[in-house]
């Protein structure tokens, strides 16, 4: 097998190609690894086959592609006891279904399966473990390593190799209701007290600033960052300025691009809003009379489990 050797540039590059031929946008991974060699991947991830030729001339880069951006949703089926694919296949029978498997599929190197559906038209976040044990899944701000792609596991160099080689179909009915969050509980009946212009663009300035925190935080800085976030928006809430709905939504939409990434879940980052948010309602902050919110560190509080 093609490793870091000599063709390992050209083989890496014939398999970015191979998915920008699908029409699904690229980015590198790192060499033998799924970590983006990219800090901005979603945003970057291209069809440009300049750019692609350019990339994967510098390093034997792995082949990541933005779910989002291809509008794929992509189904994680790991080994295991059970594995994820008899998962799958109970859970499609239990909603008088038939197991999903018609579709474009890919074998990773740990001996599980990526099964690749057409994203829904309302953007779906990354879950790890909603659907049961070993399923995952990858959707917007979420990524998959490509066919072509290796890992250095224990038992030596493997491939992301395409076992199904067909367009991906439309995600199921019953898996994209799954997958679907609850809809917002209702807003009060009497309407709040609107506030001055100047709170509405603090507000906002807040919101988008610790969104970005949290987006663009890296693993091993995660927990703090989300941890941070919250208590800066904690604050806003306490002081009355912030729903506290609003607050947990936006930080959850940010850290969903992080779910499946290295461990983390959707559970460890609820875990570190409501901390957050909790830490910095005891502390209301004052609204400057000009500007935007300016950075301030925390009051101590817990930070991970």
């Amino acid at each position: 097998m093609r490793g870091c050797g000599m063709g390992a540039f050209e083989a890496r590059l014939a398999a970015a190609l191979a998915a920008v031929e699908h029409g699904w946008p690229v980015f590198p991974l790192r060499p033998l690894g799924k970590v983006p060699a990219l800090k901005d991947w979603d945003r970057r991830a291209t069809l440009d086959t300049d750019q692609v030729e350019a990339w994967w001339r510098h390093r034997p880069y792995n082949i990541g592609i933005s779910c989002r951006a291809a509008n794929l949703l992509v189904i994680d089926l790991d080994q295991g006891i059970p594995h994820g694919r008899d998962v799958l296949a109970e859970l499609a029978h239990r909603h008088g279904a038939d197991d999903p498997t018609d579709t474009y599929t890919v074998f990773t190197p740990s001996g599980g399966e990526h099964r690749y559906f057409q994203a829904p038209p309302t953007p779906l976040r990354n879950t790890v473990g909603k659907l049961g044990r070993h399923v995952d899944t990858r959707s917007a701000g979420g990524y998959v390593a490509a066919a072509g792609s290796i890992r250095h596991m224990t038992s030596g160099l493997r491939l992301y190799k395409v076992t199904k080689d067909i367009t991906p179909a439309p995600a199921p009915t019953w898996l994209v209701r799954l997958l679907t969050p609850p809809p917002p509980p209702p807003l009060p009946t009497a309407p709040p007290i609107p506030a001055p212009r100047r709170v509405r663009a603090y507000r906002a300035a807040a919101l988008d600033g610790e969104a970005n925190r949290v987006r663009t935080a890296v693993p091993g800085t995660r927990a703090h960052a989300l941890f941070t976030a919250a208590c800066r928006l904690g604050e806003l809430v306490g002081a009355g300025w912030l729903d506290e709905r609003d607050a947990t939504a936006t930080l959850l939409d940010a850290a969903a691009r992080h779910n499946g990434v290295e461990g983390w879940t959707e559970r460890e980052a609820r875990h570190h809003i409501t901390n957050g948010l909790a830490t910095g309602r005891r502390n209301p902050r004052v609204i400057p009379d000009r500007g935007v919110p300016e950075p301030r560190e925390p009051a101590p509080g817990r930070v991970g489990w």
